[in-house]
């Protein structure tokens, strides 16, 4: 029944298995929290929130030299995205917010009529019982008791405050006309100091903030803003942290912390690699010069996570594990990735419970032993299966032919606007020689590609670089394309590689089974991982073989240690049929091994890499579940375990569990597909439109025809 679907696979040479054990059918995220992913740092760590550190209010009141970074005392002009509780409105019936006359009044004698009760309570809405108290506690010495102090404190240096909207409170607060003639306050290296009246004298007179300068800017002297803290020399420049979120992408969420601790946008948070959007993940971030304190009010925010709530779900970030490092996270700088995922309404076929358990079971221990075909995915490959044909057009040196794929209509899925767009575009030379009107032909493609612009949605990137350079400069195909960016640009060729590699891949296993063969490539010395590549750096610290006579008597090698060259113009190739066939698909396309070697872009190099041709994933568990609920949780989540909630059984007596389940937990290496491990246990094709047709109860396949 799924077989329209396998075509679409075998489109981009994912065709074959390595093992043959009975699939089944099996329904993969239908909660985002069945999707769980851990990075494995080089070391061999694993990213999981185990803490998430509250702020020791009492350590930062105490050490109030404690010096923030310079990045979070840059001039920052990004509104803050974050939605906060500001407690203002809280405190309106004894501040009057509006109100932004300076208090001249220093005398240290007068006895002063505050409420302090009131006082406390409007400060401990703000920044918490336990800072506003010792606040409160501070203020109400009795000057000559504090003038005549051994230990003599002036003010009071508030912890650091990341949300502009809370430190206008604390401001408006202490410059309000019921507690201005006993409280002042400034800005100092990123914090709020709170002045005892006995010692207004001594205020920096340039420094004194009025309540509605949020942005801590000195008062004549706005030069201060541009002045760097000086960072502790014995704390490492690296605040190294695990990076919790659910339902959102790694970027979005690295840009969110960016924003919210008000970091340096140029530098931002580092990461190893990008983890998707559909799940729940942990990875190693680090972030330069940054106080904890800083990034631990992110915890704050709305949402317990879990993944307990329902199917989609509000996208969800948390940090912790915070410790400082004088390495920072590098871009690749990982060993693999854990992943724990949750397959619901198994379907094996007629079985009965137990032969269904027995399968299940079979299908897990032929996984672990036999690994997978390790094919590129088909998310390398593009919604409509087709960036591997733009990269054979660029590898041609066809600019126009890669354009007209890229431009071309993708199906009834878009909206009827982009798709008559398209034919717009496809038919616009209609009635045109091209050849024989050059000028006409341009002008037309020119207003045509003006038109077509304001159609594309601000999700067509390729699409609309490309036209907005040919409303520009009509007919010059290599100029629209290079228009596109380089990360983009390389995807395509990437994408033609990746078909190649999959193509020979399944041809060596179709021909050659699980036997190392004369002439197959071997991977003998893999420093890779030593020079922070993770394993995905290209041929840097990779060497190869070809398998001769006597390393098959002596049996040196195994089907895990065969490699295939992803092609390059560096690569050295099997010999044997393996090679021949991989030249045979080249000519097929119309080029050669040549054609990597002089790529149409001067941006871009293809050298090529090595490839396992067989994954052995490790540490694999499974667990057989059986529930009734179709979207019960199954999986614990870290959130879950910190908050100590556990999955529960929704199972009565009245019902009983008629749905069968799977828990799956491996780890795999980068560049290693996650799908595609699930297409060798399940023997089911792994694209989003098989996985859009089946059901959470019932028969699985029941909509397939």
């Amino acid at each position: 029944m799924a077989s329209r679907y396998d075509a679409l696979e075998r489109k981009v040479g994912i065709s074959e298995y390595a093992s043959c054990h009975d699939g089944f059918a099996a329904v993969v995220k239908a909660r985002y929290s069945d999707f769980l992913v851990h990075e494995v740092d080089l070391n061999g760590n694993v990213a999981r929130l185990d803490k998430l550190e509250a702020a020791d209010e009492e350590a930062k009141t105490k050490n109030s030299s404690d010096i923030p970074s310079g990045d979070e005392n840059n001039s920052r002009k990004r509104k803050h995205e974050e939605s906060v509780t500001v407690v203002t409105a809280n405190i309106a019936e004894t501040v009057d917010s509006s109100s932004k006359k300076d208090s001249d009044d220093t005398s240290n004698n007068t006895a002063v009529n505050v409420n302090w009760e009131s006082f406390t309570d409007s400060l401990c809405k703000i920044v918490g019982d336990v800072v506003g108290k010792e606040v409160a506690a501070f203020l109400q010495q009795k000057e000559d008791d504090i003038s005549e102090s051994d230990n003599v404190k002036q003010f009071y240096t508030l912890p650091a405050i990341a949300d502009k909207q809370v430190r206008r409170s604390v401001h408006q607060l202490l410059k309000s006309p019921e507690y201005s003639s006993v409280v002042r306050a400034n800005n100092h290296d990123g914090r709020i100091r709170v002045w005892h009246r006995a010692f207004f004298d001594k205020m920096p007179k340039d420094t004194f903030v009025s309540g509605n300068n949020s942005q801590g800017k000195a008062r004549g002297n706005n030069n201060n803003k541009h002045k760097k803290s000086k960072w502790p020399t014995d704390r490492p420049d690296f605040l190294r942290f695990v990076l919790y979120k659910e339902n959102i992408d790694t970027s979005t969420a690295a840009k969110d912390v960016t924003r919210f601790a008000r970091l340096n946008p140029k530098r931002g948070i580092n990461y190893a690699g990008m983890k998707d959007k559909r799940g729940v993940t942990a990875q190693f971030c680090s972030a330069y010069r940054v106080e904890k304190d800083v990034l631990l009010g992110i915890n704050k925010r709305d949402g317990a996570g879990g993944g307990n709530s329902s199917t989609k779900g509000s996208c969800i970030i948390r940090v912790g594990n915070l410790t400082y490092s004088t390495e920072e996270v590098k871009l690749g700088a990982l060993s693999g990735n854990r992943f724990d995922i949750v397959l619901r309404n198994i379907d094996t076929g007629d079985d009965t419970g137990d032969v269904i358990q027995q399968k299940l079971e079979a299908a897990g221990e032929a996984f672990k032993q036999c690994g997978f075909i390790n094919y590129f995915g088909m998310q390398r490959f593009g919604k409509m299966c087709d960036t591997h044909q733009v990269g054979l057009q660029l590898l041609k040196g066809d600019f126009e032919g890669a354009i007209d794929i890229i431009m071309r209509e993708k199906g009834d899925g878009e909206p009827p606007r982009v798709l008559e767009a398209r034919r717009t575009w496809a038919k616009r030379f209609d009635g045109i020689n091209v050849n024989e009107d050059e000028s006409r032909a341009s002008d037309t493609e020119a207003k045509c590609a003006r038109e077509v612009e304001k159609c594309c949605s601000r999700f067509m990137i390729c699409e609309k670089s490309i036209v907005s350079s040919l409303s520009r400069k009509p007919r010059d195909y290599k100029r629209a394309f290079t228009s596109i960016s380089k990360h983009m640009r390389s995807m395509f060729l990437h994408a033609y590689q990746s078909f190649i590699w999959n193509k020979v891949a399944s041809y060596r296993i179709k021909t050659g089974g699980r036997e190392v063969r004369e002439g197959d490539l071997v991977l003998i010395e893999d420093t890779s991982l030593d020079k922070n590549g993770g394993g995905t750096s290209g041929l840097k610290g990779k060497r190869v073989k070809v398998v001769d006579e006597v390393d098959i008597k002596e049996q040196k090698f195994t089907i895990e240690d065969v490699v295939l060259p992803v092609v390059g113009s560096k690569v050295e190739f099997p010999t044997g049929s393996s090679y021949e066939f991989l030249l045979e698909l080249l000519e097929e396309d119309g080029i050669s091994k040549d054609a990597f070697k002089r790529v149409g872009d001067k941006e871009i190099s293809l050298c090529g890499d090595y490839r396992k041709l067989i994954c052995t994933p490790k540490d694999v568990t499974f667990a057989v579940k059986v529930y009734h609920d179709p979207l019960q949780p199954l999986l614990n989540t870290d959130l879950m375990e910190l908050s100590g909630s556990k999955v529960g059984e929704t199972k009565t007596e009245d019902e009983p569990a008629t749905l069968f389940g799977m828990v799956i937990g491996f780890t795999l290496p980068p560049s290693s597909y996650a799908t595609i491990a699930l297409r060798e246990l399940t023997k089911r094709p792994t694209s989003s439109e098989y996985q859009s047709k089946l059901e959470l109860d019932g028969k699985c396949e029941r909509n397939l025809s």
